[in-house]
């Protein structure tokens, strides 16, 4: 305890007063005579037990009551913590989160209004001198800088939503950051927040000894919530016509069972498919909605659930390209082999172009999904070239070699787009004895494997070394080990190469029942899907194939509906665009990449399904938490003493004055009291 004006404790010595009144008493004695003094012993007795108690109380309450009231003008106080005491500008920080999870609604307001109004009532604790800094979770440059109290509520009407979200540590850095270098009085820094135990890390803040930390939480207990955690594609192949579904998986985060909740999947502005589910609490459902792709091109789309109070959840978009068929390049030495046009010309899916090694077009491999290189004795140097490049940006190629291969041009080859290297034609003849069929080539194509099933026999194959490399894959193997048919990744796309040659003197895998579905599945997960949709605040960039742009004008991306636009950084690519964002993108929705009146692409942008688990540190938590921290850390409860009155009491210390006026009176009064009653 300590006192604002200490001089008055010097009043202490009027303690004095009564001392020496009770000490020496002046009263006179008035003589009483007694016809009969038989008794008079025992009265004598007794008067004086009565006496000395009666004085010593008296002088108790009298001396209390001095001391008390003179303590009450020297202004005592229990002082607030180390280093809070006043100074002539104060530094504080107010975290308002705005993430998503902060419209959740509460007694017909959002989180995120309770936590402005809550801010603006807690500069009313501070001077006109002090400082503060506003941090949201977005960083934006305009809240750089510390302000005056007028100008940092004004500021506070202008935070909005936002799909970011920050952690503890980022916060703390950012406050470092900007904080002046001398500090007269330890800075504050304030968490007005629901306390995501999803975002939300105690730890910097238990360390950390050089700064006060406030923790507003906003709610007791985490509202209910349903949602679309996450949505994929059920077959690889987006063709025209073809049949195709979204699985979707939702969640339930609340305590109850759900039963019979709908979900609808809306493309092109049209709804396509309904469906129902059931949920267990604390559980995730699978949901099919089975479709047909009607029309070539772009589908927009999205799936859209009901659910209160978190709401922003509740819908996913999504974005794909349905085509019309697959471009396919069968590329050989003079002949193309009929063991590949059989596939490609039965079947309108695909659209085969042909051409030979000595006349082939470079600039055209952008047009097609999948080149062939079949019975290639060699590959070029300009060749390599180009076909690293197309690979690198999302090509598939199919690789053959044929008997007469030139192996060190193929290596070459090899060598730029991964670890593969070919040996020398081995001619022993050799059984296929292992087939991936967890692989995607063939993870449709059976049901069952039995276990006598009918493999090919190779008549000569050309062994391959690398194939251990993380970035190849083993799809078919031979009885002594050597691959057969291997995939290797490279850049963002693949290559197949099949060790044995496909003539008719070597043919083994081509007259085989396994080629149809080998080549046909090659060729159907030739193009990559795309994303179906990219996160709001992870993806920075998106790739866009089948890519024409006209350099007159820049490309723009723009949110159909509303008046939503920039123009984003651009990197070309053959045949793939790749666009930075720079943050730009803050709402969920189906967005177009234009230029001009032509509509270059599309691609779905969501919120972060991450703070959709309504989990909260719930006031007692935290202050389980806290009661471990080495630095000063105070959990001011929802529902208690307003905010600025708390923060006022922490700041000034809690001043005892008027207590001890109190005090002071009830010993006058019991001491009026004890006097009238030993009268009696």
């Amino acid at each position: 305890m300590e006192f604002i004006h200490p001089y008055w404790l010097f009043g202490l010595l009027a303690i004095s007063v009564p001392i020496i009144i009770h000490l020496f008493n002046f009263r006179r004695f008035r003589k009483y005579y007694f016809t009969n003094l038989k008794f008079l012993k025992n009265i004598k007795k007794e008067t004086r037990k009565q006496h000395r108690l009666r004085h010593f109380l008296v002088l108790l309450s009298r001396i209390l009551a001095i001391t008390f009231l003179v303590m009450a003008f020297a202004r005592p106080y229990i002082p607030g913590p180390r280093g809070m005491e006043g100074s002539a500008v104060r530094y504080v920080a107010v975290y308002l989160d705005n993430s998503l999870s902060m419209q959740a609604s509460v007694n017909g307001h959002s989180l995120l209004d309770e936590a402005r109004s809550a801010a603006a009532s807690l500069v009313s604790a501070y001077g006109p001198s002090d400082r503060f800094l506003l941090i949201t979770n977005d960083f934006e440059g305009k809240h750089q800088g510390f302000k005056n109290p007028d100008e940092f509520v004004k500021g506070l009407k202008e935070v909005t939503p936002s799909p970011k979200w920050r952690t503890s540590g980022e916060i703390l850095e950012r406050f470092r950051e900007l904080l002046p270098a001398q500090v007269e009085s330890r800075p504050q820094l304030y968490f007005l927040s629901d306390f995501q135990k999803v975002s939300f890390d105690f730890l910097p803040l238990l360390d950390d000894t050089t700064m006060v930390s406030f923790l507003v939480p906003l709610l007791e207990e985490g509202p209910p919530n349903v949602y679309i955690d996450s949505c994929g594609l059920g077959s690889p192949f987006n063709n025209l016509g073809g049949q195709q579904s979204i699985v979707a998986y939702l969640r339930n985060a609340s305590s109850l069972d759900l039963e019979k909740i709908p979900v609808r999947l809306t493309i092109n502005g049209q709804q396509r498919a309904l469906a129902s589910f059931d949920i267990k609490s604390g559980g995730i459902s699978e949901v099919e909605l089975p479709f047909t792709n009607r029309e070539a091109g772009i589908q927009k789309a999205s799936l859209e659930i009901d659910d209160y109070p978190v709401s922003w959840d509740d819908k996913m978009f999504l974005s794909w390209k349905a085509r019309a068929g697959i471009p396919v390049l069968l590329v050989s030495e003079n002949e193309p082999g009929r063991w590949f046009t059989r596939i490609f010309t039965n079947d309108s899916v695909f659209n085969l172009s042909e051409a030979v090694t000595r006349s082939l077009d470079y600039s055209v491999f952008g047009n097609f999904d999948l080149i062939v290189l079949d019975h290639v004795d060699r590959i070029s140097s300009g060749l390599a070239s180009e076909l690293e490049r197309y690979m690198k940006n999302g090509g598939s190629l199919l690789l053959i070699p044929g008997p007469e291969a030139e192996l060190n041009t193929l290596n070459n080859f090899l060598d730029r787009t991964g670890s593969l290297h070919l040996q020398a034609l081995d001619t022993n003849r050799l059984q296929v004895t292992g087939l991936n069929t967890d692989h995607p080539l063939f993870s449709e194509v059976f049901e069952s494997v039995p276990e006598n099933i009918d493999l090919p026999n190779i008549p000569a194959h050309f062994p391959i070394q690398g194939y251990q490399s993380p970035s190849a894959t083993v799809i078919m193997d031979l009885q002594n080990g050597d691959p057969m048919v291997i995939e290797n990744e490279y850049g963002k796309g693949k290559l197949h190469l099949i060790s044995s040659p496909a003539g008719d003197a070597h043919a083994g895998l081509t007259r085989h029942a396994l080629w149809v579905p080998l080549v046909y599945r090659i060729a159907l997960l030739s193009k990559p899907a795309g994303k179906l949709y990219y996160t709001i605040g992870l993806d920075e960039s998106i790739s866009v194939s089948d890519l024409r742009i006209e350099q007159e004008r820049p490309p723009m991306i723009t949110l159909p509906g509303s008046e939503f636009a920039f123009i984003p950084g651009y990197r070309k690519a053959v045949n793939v665009g790749e666009f930075d964002l720079y943050g730009q993108i803050r709402q969920s929705g189906n967005y177009a990449l234009v230029q001009d009146d032509r509509i270059l692409g599309s691609f779905a942008f969501n919120y972060n399904r991450n703070e959709s688990d309504p989990a909260i540190y719930s006031p007692d938590e935290i202050r389980e938490i806290i009661a471990e921290a080495e630095g000063d850390i105070f959990l001011l409860e929802p529902g208690n003493d307003p905010v600025d009155r708390v923060v006022s009491g922490i700041n000034q210390g809690t001043e005892l004055w008027k207590l001890f006026i109190w005090l002071g009176i009830f010993f006058i009064f019991l001491e009026i009291f004890l006097l009238r009653l030993f009268r009696k």
